[in-house]
């Protein structure tokens, strides 16, 4: 008769042992993940070749000091006064109906776009040319916007 378990010995596996299981969980990884490992591949490459790499190399190892100089530079009252003034622009936009800021900012894009083309003409406006510009709906809608503009702005001040 077979004498009675008292003591299970657990199966330590060794460190060469531990590897090859570790290296077979890596290279399933790889077989899935095939297409993507290429493509990061290729970005590394591209890192690498336009000297990117290196770069954020160079910044990792001197992370303290980019730190420090960051935070120097932040600190500083013109840096501190340009973040509040970008936060108060931002906020701005956000009260701002997207379709209005759409449409003011093209019609920014187009006006520059007209006094280019005006500008490299070299033409000379008289009063009378004044007088008929006015009569133009589209001047007219714009002097009208830019009045009332600069009485809200005014009411502002």
């Amino acid at each position: 008769m077979a004498k009675p378990t008292t003591t299970i010995k657990k199966h330590e596996p060794t460190e060469a042992e531990l590897q090859a299981q570790a290296l077979e969980e890596l290279t399933g990884l790889i077989a899935k993940n095939g297409e993507a490992l290429q493509e990061l591949l290729k970005v590394i490459r591209l890192l690498y070749e336009s000297g990117a790499l290196e770069i954020i190399g160079g910044l990792i190892q001197a992370r303290e000091k980019v730190v420090e100089i960051g935070i120097s530079q932040l600190s500083k009252p013109t840096m501190t006064r340009g973040i509040n003034s970008v936060m108060s622009v931002v906020g701005m936009l956000g009260e701002m109906e997207p379709e209005t800021i759409k449409k003011v900012v093209e019609g920014i894009v187009n006006g520059m776009r007209c006094s280019v083309e005006k500008a490299r003409a070299d033409e000379k406006m008289s009063l009378f040319d004044l007088i008929k510009a006015y009569k133009d709906p589209d001047v007219n809608r714009a002097i009208t916007i830019m009045l009332s503009f600069l009485k809200g702005m005014g009411q502002k001040l």
